[in-house]
This record gives C-alpha cells, sequence and structure tokens, in this order.
C-alpha cells in the first residue's frame, strides 16, 4: 500500500468535530483560554515541534510533518526564521496548526512516505488540494474555534451597535474582526474567512440583525 492509498477526505462538519476533541483534550489539561495553545495541544498528541533552516528557501514551504527516524514517530518542522521575531507569531501558530491538522488526518499516507519518490508521489496525487484545503480548516477551526469565535462576536457586536448605531454595517464587521484577529493571535485573512463561512457566519448574521435594527446576532 503506497502513501496515497491512505488518504481520505473529510466534511466540514466531520473536521469540527476533530476540532472539538482536541479542544476538549485542551481543556482538560486547564488551557481553555483565548489565544488557543497549540504547541500544548501538539505536545499532548505526543508530536514534537523542531527547527529546519532553509524550508522556506529551498522548499518554499514554511512548515512540514515528517517521520523522526530516531524514534519512528511524526514530527513537525518549521522554518527556523518564524521564531526570528514576534512579527511571525501569528504564521508560525497557523503553520503549527496546519502541520498538526495533517498529522491528524494525513499522518498513515506520511508514515508510508519512504523515500522522496514518495513525497513527489503523494504531492502530486490529484486530489491533494482537497486533502490541504481540509487541513487549513481544521488549523483555522482549532485557533479560532467555533463557539468562542461566535460568543465574542456577540459580544463586541452588542457594544458597537450601541456606540456607532445602525447604519454601517461594514463598520461594524472591520471592528469585529480586527478585534478577533488580535484577540486569538491569528491573520486578518484566516479570521475574515473564518467569520464568514460555517459554522459561525457572523457577518451575515450582522447584516441581518442591523437590519431588523437588533441588537444582538442570533
Amino acid at each position: 500500500m503506497g502513501a496515497s492509498d491512505c488518504l481520505r477526505t473529510y466534511t466540514v462538519p466531520e473536521l469540527e468535530r476533530i476540532a472539538q476533541q482536541q479542544l476538549q483534550k485542551l481543556k482538560k489539561l486547564g488551557h481553555s483560554a483565548i489565544p488557543v495553545d497549540i504547541e500544548v495541544i501538539v505536545e499532548q498528541a505526543e508530536i514534537e515541534i523542531d527547527v529546519k533552516r532553509g524550508l522556506k528557501e529551498v522548499h518554499s514551504i514554511w512548515g512540514m510533518v515528517a517521520i523522526n527516524l530516531d524514534t519512528d514517530s511524526l514530527i513537525i518542522l518549521v522554518d527556523d526564521t518564524l521564531l526570528d521575531s514576534d512579527r511571525l507569531c501569528n504564521l508560525y501558530r497557523m503553520t503549527v496548526a496546519e502541520e498538526f491538522a495533517h498529522s491528524l488526518l494525513h499522518g498513515n499516507a506520511i508514515k508510508e512516505i519512504k523515500t522522496v519518490e514518495d513525497f513527489k508521489a503523494l504531492q502530486n496525487h490529484p486530489d491533494w488540494h482537497k486533502h490541504d484545503r481540509n487541513a487549513k480548516w481544521l488549523a483555522a477551526s482549532l485557533l479560532m474555534p467555533s463557539e468562542s469565535t461566535l460568543n465574542d462576536s456577540r459580544e463586541l457586536y452588542g457594544q458597537m451597535v450601541t456606540i456607532a448605531g445602525y447604519k454601517n454595517p461594514e463598520v461594524i464587521k472591520k471592528y469585529i474582526a480586527n478585534d478577533l484577529t488580535k484577540r486569538y493571535e491569528v491573520s486578518p485573512q484566516a479570521m475574515k474567512y473564518r467569520l464568514e463561512k460555517w459554522p459561525i457566519e457572523v457577518m451575515d448574521k450582522i447584516d441581518r440583525a442591523m437590519k431588523n435594527g437588533l441588537d444582538f446576532l442570533d
């Protein structure tokens, strides 16, 4: 059996459930605060995080999952420049989250990789873009949990409409997205996408609430 034979795709509800399971494990360890401590999630899964020089420069990637030849277990490797400054903190967090997501979703396939040819074959799989998209969605679900992101959005919305009124929903949306971007330590693009999509859909909720003059989100 080759690496590509171990791949499967996941539905969005499945990915959200997997994220919730990981976050519940984190909560039991006493880590329920935002921003989510992605390093503790990885640690409790007994996956090591290490630095690899030149990943971005040589291979055009910020991170990857590989096999630790000493322990025969999975290891997450991140480009060394991600640790150079606080400016790259959000990118580091998302990189670790995405590679951890790959380890959860595609760990069996990764363990089948024995040669460079195996790795290339996996990357050239006709549905690899779907598997990569699955990992990105799971990473976002881990760093921006649906329940807390929605609850924080509801709180901020109530505060903002009291001050700004109901005439300009774009101002409210921008304020909420900017605030949560900082609070959850993710990129503005990642937070905006998360707020737009199911199961949160805050942007649509804001439009409906402001159209009807409501000071709360459903």
